[in-house]
C-alpha cells in the first residue's frame, strides 16, 4: 500500500441468536457524520492515542456506540454501564482509566477477526479497518448513543442484503458492509448456526488480509468498485490497490461492486 495517511480503526461484527437465526446489529450514521453518513454499519471507528491495540479500541467502540461492554472481572449492572458511558461519551474520563477504576480487562477472546478493508485513495478521509466478529453477552442490550449513531437495526444477513437491495427502504449499506453480509450468509447457509459462524471466523483469521476497492468506469455510465480478486482490478481500476494471492480462499464470489442510483450493488465479473 502507499505512503498516504490511513487513520487505523476497528468494527465489531456484533451477533445473535434469536428463534435458530443468526442476527447482527447494524446502527444507522448521523446524516452530518463525515464518513458514511446516514448509511448502516457495524459499531466502530477510529483507534484512538490512548488506546493500547486495535482489539482495545473495538471493544471501546463498541461499548460507546452501542452500550455493549466485552470485558472481563466485577459485574457492571445496568445503570452502572450506562453511567460510565456517559461519562466516557461526554469526555469526563477515558476508557482506560474507566477500566482501571472498575478492575476490569477488556476481553479479547471474544473477538474474532474477519477482515480488513481500506478506504480506496480517492477518497479525502480513508481508514484502515480490522472488522472482528463478537457475539452478544445475554445479559445486555444494546443501544444507540443518539449522537454518532440515530437508529439500530438487528437483521439476518440475508434480510440486511435484502433490506439494502430495496430502494424504498432507507436502509443503505456501504460496500463493507454489503460484503461482510455476503460473506456471513454464505457461512451460515453452509452450516447454520451461531456456532458454525464463529468457526468460520476463526478459519479466516489466517487468510485475512487488506481489501482496498479501485473505482473502474466500466462505460455506458457505469461506475464500479472493484475488489483485489477481481480480473480487471489491475488492468482497469484506478488509485492505490494491493497485490491479492490468487490462493486465498477469502477472495470468492463476487469481485465488483456496481453504482445504481445512490446504492452500491454486489455482483460477479
Amino acid at each position: 500500500m502507499g505512503s498516504e495517511t490511513k487513520l487505523a480503526a476497528a468494527t465489531i461484527i456484533l451477533v445473535r441468536e434469536r428463534a435458530g437465526a443468526v442476527e447482527t446489529l447494524l446502527m444507522r450514521r448521523h446524516r452530518k457524520s463525515s464518513f458514511m453518513s446516514d448509511t448502516f454499519v457495524f459499531p466502530g471507528g477510529k483507534v484512538d492515542a490512548d488506546d493500547a491495540s486495535l482489539e482495545a479500541a473495538a471493544i471501546r467502540e463498541l461499548f460507546e456506540e452501542a452500550g455493549v461492554l466485552l470485558v472481563r472481572g466485577p459485574a457492571l449492572d445496568a445503570t452502572a454501564r450506562d453511567a460510565w458511558r456517559a461519562r466516557l461519551n461526554s469526555g469526563e474520563v477515558s476508557f482506560a482509566a474507566m477500566l482501571r477504576e472498575l478492575h476490569l480487562e477488556p476481553d479479547f477472546a471474544r473477538l474474532h477477526a474477519w477482515s480488513r478493508w481500506v478506504t480506496p485513495s480517492v477518497e479525502p478521509k480513508r481508514f484502515d479497518a480490522r472488522f472482528y466478529l463478537a457475539e452478544m453477552p445475554a445479559d445486555q442490550t444494546t443501544s444507540y448513543d443518539q449522537k454518532e449513531t440515530v437508529e439500530e437495526a438487528w437483521v439476518t444477513p440475508e434480510a440486511g442484503i435484502a433490506r439494502h437491495s430495496d430502494s424504498t427502504s432507507g436502509f443503505r449499506l456501504p460496500p463493507p458492509q454489503l460484503r461482510t453480509l455476503h460473506e456471513m450468509h454464505e457461512a451460515l447457509r453452509t452450516t447454520p448456526g451461531l456456532a458454525a459462524l464463529v468457526a468460520a471466523a476463526d478459519a479466516r483469521a489466517g487468510h485475512v488480509a487488506p481489501v482496498m476497492p479501485r473505482f473502474a468506469d466500466l462505460g455506458g455510465g457505469q461506475m464500479a468498485l472493484l475488489l483485489p480478486w477481481d480480473p480487471d482490478y489491475s488492468a482497469r481500476g484506478t488509485g492505490e490497490g494491493v497485490d491479492w494471492q490468487a490462493e486465498n480462499p477469502l477472495g470468492v464470489g463476487p469481485s465488483r461492486f456496481l453504482l445504481e442510483g445512490m446504492s452500491w450493488r454486489l455482483a460477479h465479473a
